[in-house]
């Protein structure tokens, strides 16, 4: 059995009201706009992931990443 460490996402000052919605879409973005930016094999990136794994509901995480593989997805990353 492994080892695993759950935990929360930690807190971010752009989001002092905790909008969930708005920071979980924006980790999201930031997370794909850091890879395309820096590379896959950049780990700072892993930071983005991690909240919007956290943060999102996995429907939602699908959905968006059908969106970026057709080229519809509404954000600009």
């Amino acid at each position: 059995m492994s080892a695993y460490k759950m935990e929360t996402a930690p807190f971010d000052p752009r989001f002092p009201n905790q909008n969930v919605t708005r920071y979980c879409y924006q980790s999201y973005v930031d997370f794909h706009r850091c890879q395309k930016k820096r590379g896959e094999d950049f780990a700072p990136c892993n930071y983005f992931k991690k909240v919007y794994k956290t943060m999102c509901p996995n429907a939602w995480v699908e959905k968006w990443d059908d969106q970026r593989e057709s080229g519809t997805f509404p954000g600009r990353i």
